[in-house]
């Protein structure tokens, strides 16, 4: 594990980072309608498209204070700076970029290329899969492999946005990126059970049932609400939210 003044320094460079993309999401949301008008019928605020992205900005603002404040009084701005005054040459593979890559790469790839084309359902878990288990371990030998594992996969996902080939995957079956993201949720629960059984002594048993516990159970409660009780429109309904839309409305008749 990372000591534990390095990672206080690394708390302040994420928190700082999420801060940023906190306060840009909001900034964003706040270009949105948060009441308009349709067809003459006048919607309510907590119907708004502007609801979500306010609502995660305001708690990436919110956690990353904390964050930040709590790494400032274990002395994590001491070890920040000493990030820029070693002499000995960085390596890029190094235990700390990977900490910031396992940050960054799931949180950039949801924002910018899932949550617009795959199931919100599938997207909160492909992101919850990763983050959660590999913080949880805190083993920068899952880091390693689980990053150089999720950055691939995301690739995979960015070369089927920039060559248009996601387009043409959903014309031919509509659900065929979600297909592919549940493949890739699948792969990355079987190389954490991989993980498990050659580093037993930090991925214990109790931490994956635990880890995938959350990781599952957070869009089955988040997504219900606001889809079916605020009523506020998913980015991308597919595979999932259509079946749970089914049954929802079929219990309902």
């Amino acid at each position: 594990m990372m000591e534990k003044t390095k990672l206080r320094g690394a708390d302040i460079a994420t928190s700082s980072i999420f801060f940023l993309l906190g306060i840009y999401m909001v900034a964003e949301a706040f270009t949105m309608p948060l009441k308009d008008s349709y067809a003459g019928v006048d919607s309510v605020w907590y119907v708004s498209p502007a609801l979500m992205p306010l609502i995660i900005g305001g708690a990436m603002i919110l956690l990353s204070v904390f964050i930040f404040l709590h790494a400032k009084k274990e002395g994590g701005l001491a070890a920040f700076k000493a990030l820029f005054t070693r002499r000995e040459k960085k390596i890029f593979w190094s235990d700390a970029n990977m900490r910031y890559a396992a940050v960054l790469v799931p949180l950039l790839a949801m924002v910018y290329i899932n949550i617009t084309r795959i199931d919100f359902f599938l997207t909160i878990v492909l992101y919850l899969a990763f983050t959660i288990p590999v913080f949880y371990f805190d083993d920068p030998r899952v880091f390693r492999s689980m990053t150089k594992l999720y950055s691939a996969e995301m690739g995979f996902f960015l070369l089927l946005a920039l060559f248009g080939l996601d387009k043409l995957l959903n014309g031919l079956f509509a659900y065929s990126l979600d297909l592919i993201a549940f493949a890739m949720i699948v792969s990355i629960i079987l190389a954490l059970l991989r993980m498990g059984e050659k580093y037993p002594e930090t991925v214990t048993k109790k931490k994956f049932a635990q880890a995938m516990w959350m990781t599952w159970m957070t869009p089955v409660f988040v997504v219900p609400i606001f889809r079916f009780m605020l009523r506020v429109p998913l980015p991308v309904e597919g595979a999932v939210v259509n079946v749970m839309s089914f049954v929802y409305y079929t219990v309902r008749q």
